[in-house]
């Protein structure tokens, strides 16, 4: 009797043959991963090493079910039936879930991502996970083999204790097994092939024990269970998968492919999805970027961010019950019945749709508009309408190329007509593998077959669209009046915001050119030298005057005129330096500091310069009448000084009522015009309907007119309103100027520049707070891979030490580079004290520490600068209480600074002192200075001086001492730099 044989080649035919591309496979296997009760299937994706690691925390498998189930292809286990093996386990914590992987085949999908795979598996058996972990070896070459029979192939198998991954020991043992086969079929493999699988072989180089350390969760130690695939070389065209983008920049097939695997935009509105699916790409020494995941696709944040929503469910006849809402606006019931029903029962069975749409310009839109900008780049890539099967996407649904209800198609004759588009749609159907069961999915899993149930669901789907967007988002809708009132008043408020900006942005740059203006002023000492020349002038003025041959009076006139011209150019100087802050907006942070810090110094001016001066001329004229007998009326003196004080005042407010007055009458002039032609513009509406109306009797049957009426005002009634809140606005705005002018309003160009101050700092403090959450990660990521390369670099250099012992002129290179090494080491190990996680108590600091810790820490920036870092003794012996992860980093901070503002300094004694006053400390150098203008503005996030930096320093030191009780300020000084650390306790 003859018996079918099996060549090995028959596994490659079944699998990798068989299988799409990269996406497909790696596809298939979180679907693997969704029937093993999975809630995370996640990939890392290592390029320069060509590893691809793919693990589950599944209920894993056994060494029997590995075995039996894993190693058998079109496994039985998966079908309920009398033969066979026992039905796979099942998580009773979970709902139950309908099997994706029926065929047997989809772990041979491993064999399109790379030839070699080590798999890990530890199962768990009624919540109770086993104490070993189950590793196997397979090099998929072997399936490739010509006359190699598939019982000849042999898998590498060891169980190991679930305390630990296996290490590289394990790996090789298994390897050298997996070669040993290889060599025993002796000539019966061709030389090429033997040679490029025992090359393989030999470059395997992932490694479990040592990858766990970065890999993190899941992990098959401890309490974790799951099946793991180390797969390498992975396959070059992943990354030509991941990178492809085309000129419009849309997805990738690998992110069409496998984006959105299950349904996360509506996740927290019905509930949580099966599992979750993530790619993290390792496209350098940089964190990965995530390819997939939450973030990566829709979130429900996201979802419920978007300008519209519709959510419902078609009935079994195809009929739609649900809610649309517009705008936020409270949803409105709907019904909406489908016209080719015939009132049957459909085959495609009842299924819910949950669907986002975001406005086509962010005029329209109530998304802010850089979020709207975020979200319309992700839109424009993955937007569309996706498919989910029992949680699980149906592909290609959801890709804006597979336009199967034709929503780009009709937009394409006419985009504000039909309104649907994929770049502005998230939406999600939910079906049921038994209530949908006619919907079947092609055998290749390419969409779903056409077959009468495919027919109806899309004709349903096409009704749907076709007639939402007549009835919601069409001028003419049965309900869209919410749509059409809400758009239009945000596009009048766009229009107004925009103007708005526009006057305020103007309005900004002069000021900043004015306080600019005034601060290079302040700089170069100009009000200080000018205030001098012309006092001196003034003394050899009234030296003239004196020794001048005029008689007594006339004398004592040209004293007091010459007085009064001299404190008019003190006034004209010190009115040059005023500037009129603009009314009715608001500055952002810096612009705000640098106003405050003008005020500061105007007034400094004022106290120091120009007052002095002013006494300073009414000395030298009384000295002068005093020395050369001149005698001055003091009453006409006194009287000439007020009135010419007075007298200025008086005209400058003239000059602002006559323009004020004109401004008045222009306006009065526009307001009456735009009255007039409200009324105007209605009138002529008015005198086009009664023609019309008149018209109409004549042509229509009089039992026709009442339906026409409707039709015949609406036009005119809108023109109505319109012009009648054109009047009301005008009124409004009228009515507040005057409610102001009685008192009991309040100044509108005062609360716009609250507003507007408020908006700006939120904005500041958006931006801020996300670009401190990036940099926190970024440090962490660069913690992590630190830590790692420690550990890798001194196994490495254990490991060398014994070739440099005998060798001698490696001894003295491994000598010079374990040197670096440790000095780099201890300089980073510094951070210690300033790492939160392990500083979270308070402690006595010593000042004599904080001197240590700087001088160590800044041991060849200081010798290279030529700057001295000292301390006083009584900062020495100074303590105070606190976390040393709060206070280290001020002082880093603050030193690290003045270096920078010091080295270049051309003084021969370059000086930063650490020093104690009272209860505070103080951090003191010699450097240029800050600036009057900046004094505020240094603790701002993100402003600097120093070319390349980023103006986080001062901010943060600021933030991390108000935490716990301390503010952190700058000391005015005349030369240098002082800053101080003082509690806000009070004594």
């Amino acid at each position: 009797m003859a018996k079918f044989r099996v060549r090995a080649r028959t596994i490659d035919m079944l699998g990798r043959q068989q299988i799409a591309g990269i996406p497909t496979a790696l596809s298939e296997l979180f679907k693997n991963a969704h029937d093993a009760y999975a809630k995370r299937a996640e990939v890392d994706y290592f390029r320069d090493e060509r590893i691809l690691v793919l693990r589950d925390d599944g209920l894993g498998m056994t060494r029997d079910d590995f075995e039996q189930r894993w190693l058998t292809l079109g496994t039985d286990s998966k079908v309920d039936s009398t033969s066979g093996l026992t039905l796979p386990p099942v998580d009773k914590t979970q709902k139950r879930r309908p099997i994706l992987g029926e065929k047997g085949i989809g772990r041979l999908a491993i064999a399109v991502i790379g030839p070699q795979v080590l798999i890990l598996t530890r199962a768990r058996r009624n919540d109770i996970p086993e104490m070993t972990i189950t590793a196997a070896f397979i090099h998929w070459g072997m399936f490739e083999l010509p006359g190699i029979d598939l019982d000849e192939v042999s898998v590498p198998i060891r169980e190991t204790s679930a305390d630990a991954l296996p290490d590289e020991a394990m790996v090789k043992e298994m390897i050298a097994e997996a070669r040993g086969a290889i060599v025993a079929l002796g000539s019966r493999i061709e030389a090429s092939h033997r040679e490029q699988i025992l090359c393989d072989l030999d470059s395997f180089n992932a490694v479990p024990a040592e990858m766990a350390g970065y890999l993190n969760e899941p992990s098959l130690t401890g309490e974790g269970c799951g099946t793991h695939f180390y797969i390498t070389p992975a396959d070059s065209l992943i990354d030509s998968d991941i990178d492809a983008r085309d000129a419009d920049n849309k997805a990738t097939r690998f992110e069409k492919h496998l984006i959105g695997f299950t349904n996360t935009m509506t996740a927290s509105v019905q509930q949580a999805p099966p599992i979750i699916t993530r790619f993290r790409d390792y496209v350098d020494e940089g964190p990965p970027i995530e390819r997939l995941g939450e973030r990566a696709f829709f979130t429900s944040d996201e979802f419920k961010e978007v300008d519209h929503h519709i959510s419902g469910r078609f009935d079994q006849y195809g009929q739609f019950r649900g809610e649309i809402g517009v705008y936020h606006l409270p949803p409105e019931e709907y019904v909406l019945n489908w016209p080719d029903g015939d009132g049957r029962a459909t085959k495609c069975g009842p299924f819910n749709i949950e669907c986002g749409v975001l406005q086509g310009t962010p005029k329209d839109s109530l998304v802010p508009p850089d979020e709207y900008a975020r979200l319309s780049r992700k839109l424009f890539k993955h937007g569309g309408l996706y498919i989910y099967k029992d949680g699980i996407r149906v592909q290609p649904y959801g890709d804006s190329d597979y336009d199967f209800i034709d929503i780009e198609k009709r937009r394409t004759y006419g985009a504000s007509y039909y309104y649907y588009s994929y770049r502005r749609l998230m939406g999600v159907i939910e079906l049921d593998g038994i209530e949908n069961g006619e919907l079947s999915e092609k055998a290749g899993r390419e969409g779903f077959r056409e077959n009468v149930a495919y027919r109806q669901f899309r004709s349903i789907l096409m009704n749907f669209f076709l007639q939402t967007a007549a009835d919601f988002f069409r001028e003419d809708g049965r309900y869209s009046e919410k749509w059409e009132l809400s758009r239009s008043d945000l596009q009048k408020n766009a229009e107004i915001r925009a103007k708005k900006a526009k006057q305020s942005t103007q309005k900004k740059r002069w000021l900043q050119s004015e306080l600019t203006q005034f601060f290079e002023v302040l700089e170069n000492h100009a009000p200080e030298r000018e205030v001098q020349t012309k006092i001196g002038y003034l003394e050899t003025r009234v030296g003239e005057i004196a020794n001048s041959s005029r008689d007594g009076p006339s004398k004592a006139l040209a004293l007091m005129r010459v007085e009064k011209e001299a404190k008019d150019v003190i006034y004209g100087l010190q009115s040059s330096l005023i500037i009129q802050k603009p009314r009715g907006v608001g500055l952002n942070k810096r612009l705000n500091n640098e106003w405050i810090a003008y005020q500061a110094e105007r007034e400094r001016l004022d106290e120091k310069i120009f007052k002095p001066a002013g006494d300073a001329i009414s000395q030298i004229v009384s000295k002068a009448a005093t020395e050369y007998s001149i005698e001055v009326d003091p009453a006409s003196r006194f009287i000439g000084n007020v009135k010419a004080t007075a007298d200025r005042a008086r005209d400058e407010m003239k000059a602002t009522k006559s323009k004020a007055d004109g401004d008045l009458a222009a306006f009065h002039s526009l307001a009456k015009a735009n009255n007039s032609d409200a009324l105007r513009t209605l009138n002529k509406a008015y005198d086009e309907l009664m023609v019309t109306a008149t018209s109409m009797v004549g042509t229509t049957k009089p039992e026709n007119l009442d339906s026409g009426r409707d039709s015949l005002l609406k036009d005119f009634e809108d023109l109505f309103i319109e012009q009648k809140n054109r009047i009301l606005g005008l009124q409004n705005q009228v009515s507040q100027i005057q409610l102001y002018l009685e008192g009991d309003g309040f100044d509108i160009d005062e609360l716009t520049e609250s507003l507007e101050e408020e908006l700006e700092e939120l904005r500041d403090r958006r931006a801020s707070e996300l670009e401190l959450a990036q940099i926190g990660l970024a440090i962490s990521a660069v913690n992590h891979e630190f830590d790692k390369t420690v550990h890798a670099l001194r196994d490495g250099f254990r490991r060398l030490e014994g070739w440099a012992k005998a060798n001698d002129d490696l001894a003295e290179l491994y000598q010079s580079m374990f040197s670096s090494f440790e000095h780099l080491n201890g300089f980073l190990s510094l951070f210690t004290q300033m790492d939160i996680r392990f500083n979270r108590d308070e402690t006595v600091i010593l000042g004599s520490d904080i001197t240590n810790f700087s001088q160590n820490l800044f041991e060849m920036a200081l010798k290279e600068s030529g700057v001295e870092l000292t301390s006083t003794e009584k900062f020495e012996h100074f303590e105070w209480k606190g976390f040393t992860s709060t206070f280290y980093p001020v002082f880093v901070n603050l030193i690290d600074n003045a270096i920078y503002w010091l080295q270049d300094r051309k003084i021969e004694d370059k000086r930063i002192t650490l020093d104690v006053e009272g209860q505070d400390l103080l951090v003191i150098d010699n450097g240029p200075g800050i600036s009057a203008r900046d004094r505020e503005n240094v603790f701002s996030l993100n402003f600097t001086r120093k070319p390349g930096g980023r103006g986080m320093g001062l901010y943060i030191s600021r933030q991390a001492l108000e935490k716990v009780g301390y503010s952190l300020d700058l000391d005015p000084t005349e030369s240098g730099t002082v800053f101080r650390i003082s509690s806000n306790e009070k004594a």
